[in-house]
């Protein structure tokens, strides 16, 4: 691996958004995480956050989602010689229940099967791993998915608001497979770095 990208993660930490985003399109992850060339955040992600930012408080957009823990729960570990970092939406140690909350307007956007798959749930307790000593089979995990609707440009909350909650596990394995693939991932983003340098 490159000494110019461990130093850019040590600089700037690798999070699940970035991964994603090299997954899905390298050119624009080298635009965004490297250029510094940040895209605005689309309406959808505008609102999602607004709702987020208010779950947990008293005035919660969804008043009937209740959650435990320690609300934007920072993760950092070091796996190798990058710096990786996350912040779960909520973490509560005492009874090692970790949640994430999706908003969408698609109505099959959070499936069980797409839960169990996400990278972002097992990269998470990989970090509760590495940071903390819990293992993953130790761990509650909840993911709430709120259904939202457009309205023109807008989006909305259906009246009342609702949620569908995926309960999901994670084990040993599936972390140390992701931290495999972690590395790998890294080792792609050096080599299409140095190609475009």
């Amino acid at each position: 691996m490159g000494k110019n990208i461990v130093n850019r993660f040590k600089v700037r930490p690798l999070s699940y958004s970035q991964i994603s985003s090299f997954e899905y399109n390298p050119a624009q992850w080298y635009s965004n995480y490297i250029l510094g060339i940040r895209e605005p955040a689309n309406p959808a992600m505008l609102f999602g956050n607004t709702v987020g930012d208010t779950l947990g408080t008293p005035s919660s957009m969804v008043p009937n989602l209740v959650y435990p823990g320690i609300k934007e729960f920072e993760l950092r570990a070091n796996l190798g010689p990058v710096h990786i970092i996350g912040f779960c939406d909520a973490y509560d140690p005492e009874t090692k229940t970790l949640t994430e909350n999706k908003t969408s307007a698609t109505k099959d956007r959070w499936t069980q099967k797409k839960v169990d798959e996400h990278g972002q749930l097992t990269m998470y307790c990989l970090m509760l791993f590495l940071q903390h000593k819990v293992k993953p089979e130790e761990i509650t995990i909840n993911l709430n998915f709120i259904p939202v609707r457009t309205v023109g440009f807008d989006f909305e909350l259906p009246n009342p608001p609702t949620f569908q909650t995926f309960p999901t596990r994670r084990t040993t394995r599936q972390i140390l497979e992701y931290a495999v693939e972690i590395q790998r991932t890294v080792k792609l983003m050096d080599e299409y770095i140095q190609q475009h340098q």
